[in-house]
């Protein structure tokens, strides 16, 4: 099984071109540690880059913070459509907050952004989606509470190395 596995990563790497960087488990975690200490510094444009970065590995909660920031004109130019498309996307995970924040971005579209939005969201479920991405994510209650409060995104493992997808955009 290992040695499919491996063959379909090798034959992703040669036909994508926007491979797998092969990244170590703590600097995964320290770059998602960064991002949000980047972004409690206010320090967007950094914030940005490290989110987007993750993002693009499948983590949903980095999808949703990337939709926001582009809303904000945060770290990036402001993109209300763009915004909506990676708050959409990160919906597709089904965690509340995620689903509420695009419902309420959808209601202040016209049927035309909404469309460009939705064209948009077809385009990154493609690119960074979870059978493209291999991420795997599931819900968690962090707070010793029986509700959900967040979400866990893991990529593919290799050994103590994480495969995290390239951003293509």
């Amino acid at each position: 099984m290992a040695v499919l596995a491996l063959g379909a990563c090798t034959a992703a790497f040669a036909a994508d071109p926007a491979p797998f960087d092969r990244v170590q488990t703590g600097v995964y975690a320290d770059m998602q540690r960064e991002a949000t200490l980047a972004y409690d510094r206010r320090d967007f444009g950094r914030a940005f880059a490290l989110n987007h970065r993750i993002a693009c590995a499948g983590d949903k909660t980095s999808q949703a913070i990337v939709g926001r920031m582009y809303v904000l004109g945060q770290g990036t130019a402001r993109d209300e459509i763009n915004g909506y498309a990676w708050i959409r996307f990160a919906a597709d995970f089904g965690f509340r907050d995620f689903t509420a924040l695009a419902a309420r971005l959808e209601r202040a579209l016209t049927a035309g952004q909404r469309a460009q939005g939705n064209a948009r969201v077809a385009a990154l479920r493609a690119d960074y989606g979870p059978a493209v991405t291999n991420t795997s994510c599931h819900g968690e209650a962090r707070h010793g509470a029986l509700l959900i409060d967040s979400v866990i995104c893991m990529p593919e493992s290799s050994g103590s190395y994480y495969l995290l997808r390239r951003c293509v955009d």
